[in-house]
């Protein structure tokens, strides 16, 4: 049994409300470190992983040869669609050699900008918030360039950059980075865990907890509870966190907060931020979203809420997201849905499309597009209201919604198409049409839309892939 799949063991509750000399809670053998192996604040791992200091060394170096790499392939691009004869293929080597400050002034401007100092805690980092950073990060190493490279041909009479090859560097170089960003995280996830601890209990706890296990960089080393008793299924008590992170070598504790800390609870997570990294969740995080930010007034923390209307810019870029994504995804795919077209013909008959009524945006109905994956039935009724559906639930669909298990009418092609997500591609029409996006909420069967209070809110965007 793995770490992750690991259900946390029995707790013998004490009342005590500090950290006694003797431990007051239970650790799994299989959840122990050896004494011998144990992470001291400034010791090693024994579990493959990235420290604070080595995470950053490899960003930093990623983004140097990212930056690198970029400017030789924006030159070549530039002296493919400039007359300008410094941009010539001839000037490629002093080019490269007036422009070669731009690897340098990039990470050092990423670095001003903090882009190293904040990336590491992120929990999930988002490329569409890093592509954010790294355009403003890269322009500022752009301008930086420019600035030195203008200081030094009125001071020694260098060759003075050239703006257009810079502006070049900074367009390739921006996409390179962002790849090269996925690539590293993808790189480290695979090769390495975040061990994480749970502090709190209830629905949130349960929910961190689920989130932490479905997450394939962490591993949930167990929960601890606060108050004065432990509870069944829990390692301890907040008291004991610094000998549990310790003793299990826990790289993140994230914490549920409840209504209030004590002051004791205080300590403890001042003491814990010196080795461990610390992540809580605010009270009413449901009015919390990634365009919420932090402020101050007098020294106090604020989080301002952002407001959760798209602004006419916004719904521009999202639209015109969906239009170059779907277009390039039925362009470039063509030839894969033929086959797989083809394919369903093929493994029963009945149309190829499998169609159904779904509520859009405003509530508006409209046709939803996939490739069908069961055979055909006299017995499916013609409002759409059958089990085809592609929401995940850990219980069967048919008895989440209480109707009969027609999993037999899956074809073996269909259950290929369902297992690896082609069945959905079609609904890419839909997305090209208007009447969906890539990302949002899953659109409704109208007999399944019975949402009340602030989730009728959902109606008021499209409803997307995924």
């Amino acid at each position: 049994m793995s770490i992750s799949e690991t259900k946390v063991g029995t707790v013998e509750p004490t009342a005590a409300s500090g950290l006694a000399d003797e431990p007051n809670f239970v650790i799994p053998p299989e959840l122990s470190v050896p004494r011998e192996r144990r992470r001291q604040r400034r010791g090693v791992s024994p579990y493959r992983s990235v420290g604070d200091r080595e995470l950053t060394l490899m960003q930093l170096s990623c983004d140097f040869i990212c930056a690198c790499i970029s400017l030789p392939i924006a030159l070549l691009i530039l002296s493919a669609l400039s007359s300008v004869p410094t941009n010539s293929p001839a000037e490629f080597g002093l080019s490269i050699k007036v422009d070669s400050l731009f690897p340098v002034a990039v990470v050092l401007a990423l670095a001003f900008g903090g882009v190293y100092r904040v990336t590491h805690r992120q929990l999930q980092p988002s490329a569409f918030l890093e592509f954010r950073e790294l355009s403003f990060g890269v322009g500022c190493g752009c301008v930086l360039t420019l600035a030195v490279g203008s200081v030094f041909h009125a001071t020694l009479g260098t060759i003075e950059p050239i703006a257009t090859q810079l502006v070049s560097a900074v367009i390739v170089a921006v996409g390179i980075i962002t790849l090269g960003r996925i690539g590293l995280r993808f790189f480290v996830h695979t090769l390495t865990t975040t061990r994480v601890l749970v502090v709190g209990g209830g629905q949130t706890a349960e929910r961190i907890m689920m989130n932490v296990r479905h997450d394939p960089a962490m591993t949930l080393v167990g929960r601890v509870v606060e108050g004065g008793f432990s509870e069944a299924g829990a390692l301890g008590r907040v008291a004991d966190l610094p000998d549990l992170c310790r003793r299990l070598d826990v790289h993140r504790v994230l914490v549920a907060a409840g209504d209030r800390f004590s002051s004791e609870s205080l300590d403890i997570y001042r003491d814990l931020q010196d080795f461990v990294h610390i992540a809580m969740v605010p009270n009413y995080y449901e009015l919390i979203s990634w365009r919420s930010r932090l402020t101050d007034l007098g020294g106090m923390p604020f989080l301002e809420i952002a407001q959760p209307h798209l602004s006419p810019w916004d719904r521009f870029m999202k639209r015109a997201f969906d239009l170059c994504i779907s277009g390039a995804v039925l362009l470039f795919l063509s030839p894969i849905l033929l086959l797989v077209a083809i394919g369903v013909k093929l493994s029963s008959p009945g149309p190829v499309f499998f169609r159904q009524v779904r509520l859009g945006r405003y509530a508006e109905p409209f046709m939803v597009t996939k490739f069908r994956s069961m055979t055909t039935d006299a017995g499916e009724r013609a409002t759409g209201e059958s089990d085809e559906d592609d929401e995940n639930a850990d219980r069967p669909l048919h008895e989440l919604r209480n109707k009969h298990d027609e999993s037999w009418r899956i074809t073996r092609f269909g259950a290929f198409l369902r297992r690896t997500g082609i069945d959905e591609l079609p609904q890419f029409i839909n997305v090209f049409k208007g009447d969906m996006s890539v990302v949002g909420p899953r659109p409704f069967i109208p007999s399944e839309s019975r949402v009340q209070g602030w989730a009728v809110r959902r109606f008021e965007v499209r409803p997307g892939i995924t």
